[in-house]
């Protein structure tokens, strides 16, 4: 019996260890819109420690961008990230990992929409969006993810 109980206890570590293993994230992009227009974008890309920020003032005229893609590279205000160990020491406490695919809001007709992208090192990738909601600690998120002051 205490054979089984140790064989029970062991294999119970084990498989909690591999849950609390963390994905070392090689890249996230975010973008919000509205109507169909990107209004900001954001690429924050730990091997190149950079961060690639566009904001879109003339989105009420309409028109593009659309996609992440149709945004001119002249048009992304670069910063260089002096830190990443701690930006990403932020970003983990909005627990990205168990946010769900879709937010959605069926309530509020027009407002704003929202994609975030993970790629991980590892290769895998994650991805959430929203349609006027979003999911906690979402603010926080969107704070480190935009700040400038490195």
């Amino acid at each position: 019996m205490k054979k089984y109980r140790y064989l029970v206890m062991i294999v119970g570590v084990i498989l909690l260890s591999g849950c609390t293993k963390k994905e070392e994230i090689k890249e996230i992009s975010y973008t919000t819109s509205s109507f169909g227009i990107i209004v900001k974008a954001i690429t924050v890309n730990t091997e190149e420690r950079t961060k690639k920020i566009f904001i879109n003032n003339d989105y009420t005229k309409g028109g593009a961008p659309r996609k992440m893609s149709e945004i001119p590279e002249e048009e992304f205000d670069i910063y260089d990230i002096n830190d990443v160990e701690e930006i990403f020491k932020e970003i983990d406490k909005v627990d990205i990992p168990h946010w769900k695919e879709r937010y959605m809001n069926k309530h509020i007709m027009d407002g704003y929409q929202w994609s975030l992208i993970v790629k991980y090192k590892s290769g895998e990738t994650k991805t959430s969006s929203g349609s006027n909601d979003k999911p906690k600690k979402f603010d926080e998120l969107i704070h480190v993810l935009f700040d400038t002051k490195e």
